[in-house]
């Protein structure tokens, strides 16, 4: 026994020394450059890749066996420019297993790999890679050889203790699109490499593309990698990111998952989703299926309640500046997906914003279109807290300057992004319930958009508020190469003064109005849409009160101031007044009753073209025009009042007023009598006067336009010279 055991260890340690002899003349005796020719001509041949191996090919010993390799550069055929260059590679195996007849990987590295893939007008650079030979002359190569099963009789496991990858790079660009995209710092390390059983893999990389956007990114994860099926699970999974350049600051990013991708059954699992970025944090479970067809998702996503300027904040942007500041601090989703194969849905979906819940379906009825559809409803929203905070200072009228004031401040650049309206396919409809902003409640409102081929409808707008109702239409046409804008609204019994208080800060008017208007403009600025705006508006008004505005005591007062400017006329008019005046204004503001206007709009000006009312004490009609912008005004506005009619003289006479000013200024200040207009009248119920006295005290009949027309063609009228100066001297002392 003892004899057969050295026998054995002698054999052994024989066995050792040669494998020892022959690894050391294999390392000393071959050179393994004398290759480098051969790998040349194989690259060409094969690959159609011309080969520069520029540094040495040298063996490694010890602990293991291998091969390493230098410097590297390959290019397509005898293109200058690089396709692939490697620093440094080695491959080895374990030495001690080989005394059994086995092989097993030790590691495999590879440093400084440099790839350039190049999509140009004649197809891409990898796609050159191969036997350039016709399909014929290599078939009968590419056809397998047999397998000899008793060929060799070492037995090649496939775990590989080490993979290293350092410090990789890889660009693509396209010449059509000018996509330039950069993937370096690539850093990859695998321990027990095994294809039948999970193992760890770290991966680091840095992503950079035309934009300058920049993601530098880490993964660890374990990975089960079943090729001949096309398996692989990445579990547990974790990814660590931090993205520049889409947003001011960088985003760290971190997200955990357990991810199944199925490439045969074309499908894709995320189990255990935890998304961390920038203060939101999201959880969910996803299933894609058909993944390279008509995709279909199903699963469930929620976002916890987050606040968006601390997200804002996080990115670097300006927070949103409220009215409240508790509003925008409670955000949150949930959403189940769903929908038909080829869509992405989300039903329900459920968003929170603070005290609001919007609720419903939206998603992409087609991912091949991508057309938007969706079907929400708000239970309700106050937008007060919304609002930005007032400034410091008082808000001021607009600037004046008549018709042409406040375009100034009209900007020419871009407003339409007709670029984006343009492929954009949608159909929607949104539903609130209540609407509260300042004083005004609105309910029951109802609005549907659409886009397709570069037209943007509202199609549907419509509520209650104010104890009336309103409807509107619009549709922004930038399919040309000019951007069209219609629109049209109808207001039915709405009261107005909730309306006026918000817009002029006073409560200047109450009462109930209708309004019916058509719009159009085009253009794509503030200016342009301007300059080219035009429009009909129809406006009524019932039992409506004008406060700090009373017509008929500015109609009083010209009427009393016109009667001092000819002596003896007021008693004359009014000989039951004892002093001579119109008796005063009963109250301070203008009851109109009934009334009715059209209007045109024309660029920035809305011109009143006709105007008729009826006010508790009198009737007025009028045209005039306003500054949209600047909210300058001037109406020239005819009256009539009963009051006047006392005297035959002044019965039915239209006594022009001119209202002009600003909305922001005292209404007070904004009307008064029209100092000529009321002079004319004077002069002919003067005249008309005149006539009469000639007529009762002398029998005569002056003709005339004028008190003085009159008296001399009564003076004509005599043969006699006396007769004539009794005559004058007599009338004189009657109207002076």
């Amino acid at each position: 026994m003892g004899r057969l055991l050295k026998i054995l260890l002698i054999t052994l340690f024989a066995i050792i020394v040669l494998l020892a002899i022959a690894v050391f003349v294999i390392t000393q005796v071959i050179d393994p450059n004398e290759f480098k020719p051969e790998i040349e001509k194989q690259a060409q041949e094969q690959a159609n890749l011309t080969l520069d191996i520029q540094g040495d090919l040298a063996w490694q010993f010890w602990p293991s066996l291998g091969v390493s390799l230098g410097r590297t550069e390959a290019r397509i055929a005898d293109d200058e420019e690089l396709f692939a260059a490697l620093d440094e590679a080695s491959v080895s195996v374990a030495v001690l297993p080989l005394l059994y007849g086995q092989v097993e990987m030790d590691g495999i590295t590879l440093a400084g790999l440099n790839v350039n893939l190049v999509d140009g007008p004649d197809g891409a650079n990898w796609e050159q890679i191969g036997p350039q030979t016709p399909a014929e002359d290599t078939a009968a190569e590419e056809e397998p050889a047999a397998e000899d099963e008793g060929s060799s009789s070492l037995d090649i496991p496939l775990t590989i203790p080490k993979v290293v990858v350092s410090d990789g790079k890889v660009r693509y660009r396209s010449t059509a699109d000018g996509t330039d995209i950069v993937v370096e710092h690539f850093n990859l390390n695998a321990q027990d490499v095994n294809l039948d059983e999970p193992f760890p893999l770290q991966m680091s990389l840095r992503y950079q593309d035309q934009s300058d956007m920049r993601v530098d990114m880490n993964l660890d994860t374990v990975l089960a990698a079943d090729i001949d099926n096309n398996h692989f699970v990445l579990n547990p999974m974790t990814l660590d990111a931090n993205i520049a350049g889409a947003t001011t600051m960088p985003v760290d990013v971190h997200l955990e998952q357990n991810l199944d991708v199925n490439l045969n059954e074309d499908t894709v699992s995320i189990k255990d989703l935890l998304l961390q970025a920038a203060g939101t944090e999201t959880k969910g479970n996803v299933d894609i299926s058909a993944l390279t067809g008509d995709m279909q998702l199903s699963g469930k996503l929620a976002t916890a309640p987050f606040d968006a300027n601390k997200v804002l904040e996080a990115i670097g942007e300006a927070p949103i500046e409220t009215t409240d500041s508790q509003a925008l601090s409670k955000i949150a989703l949930d959403a189940t997906l769903g929908g038909e194969p080829g869509s992405v849905m989300a039903s329900p979906l459920t968003l929170t914003l603070d005290d609001s819940t919007l609720s419903g379906s939206a998603g992409l009825a087609s991912l091949e279109s991508g057309k938007i559809i969706f079907d929400l409803v708000l239970d309700k929203i106050t937008l007060d807290g919304y609002m930005p905070p007032a400034s410091g200072d008082s808000e001021t009228a607009a600037a004046g300057g008549g018709k042409t004031g406040g375009t100034a401040s009209l900007s020419s650049d871009e407003l339409i992004p007709v670029d984006t309206l343009r492929p954009l396919l949608m159909d929607g409809k949104l539903a609130i319930g209540t609407v509260k902003y300042d004083s005004i409640t609105a309910s029951d409102m109802k609005f549907a958009v659409s886009a397709k081929n570069g037209v943007l409808q509202l199609t549907r707008a419509s509520g209650s508020t104010l104890g009336g109702s309103f409807s509107a239409k619009a549709k922004l046409d930038a399919s040309g190469s000019t951007p069209k804008i219609t629109a049209s609204n109808t207001v039915s019994s709405v009261q107005i003064q909730p309306l006026v208080q918000m817009a002029l800060e006073d409560d200047l008017a109450k009462g109930v109005f209708d309004m019916n208007g058509s719009y159009s403009a085009s253009g794509n600025s503030e200016k342009a849409l301007m300059n080219s705006a035009k429009g009909t508006i129809d406006l009524s008004l019932a039992d409506t009160t004008v406060r700090g505005l009373n017509l008929y005591s500015t109609l009083v007062g010209g009427v009393n101031d016109m009667l001092g400017q000819f002596q003896g006329l007021a008693t004359a008019l009014i000989p039951s007044q004892e002093s001579g005046k119109l008796p005063s204004a009963l109250s301070e503001d203008t009851k109109i009753l009934d009334l009715k206007s059209k209007a045109r709009l024309d660029k920035n000006v809305a011109y009143l073209d006709s105007l008729s009312a009826v006010l508790q004490k009198g009737e007025i009609t009028g045209n005039g025009w306003m500054n949209i912008l600047n909210q300058d005004f001037d109406l020239k506005i005819g009256m009539q009042s009963p009051e006047l009619g006392t005297s035959k003289y002044l019965t039915g006479t239209t006594w022009p007023l001119r209202c002009e000013g600003n909305l922001g200024g005292s209404p007070a200040k904004w009307c008064g009598p029209d100092k000529d207009g009321f002079k004319d009248i004077g002069k002919q119920v003067a005249a008309n006067a005149t006539k009469d006295k000639l007529k009762e005290k002398f029998g005569i009949e002056g003709e005339g336009d004028t008190t003085e027309e009159v008296l001399k063609d009564a003076a004509q009228k005599k043969a006699k010279e006396e007769v004539n100066k009794q005559l004058q001297d007599g009338l004189k002392k009657l109207f002076n």
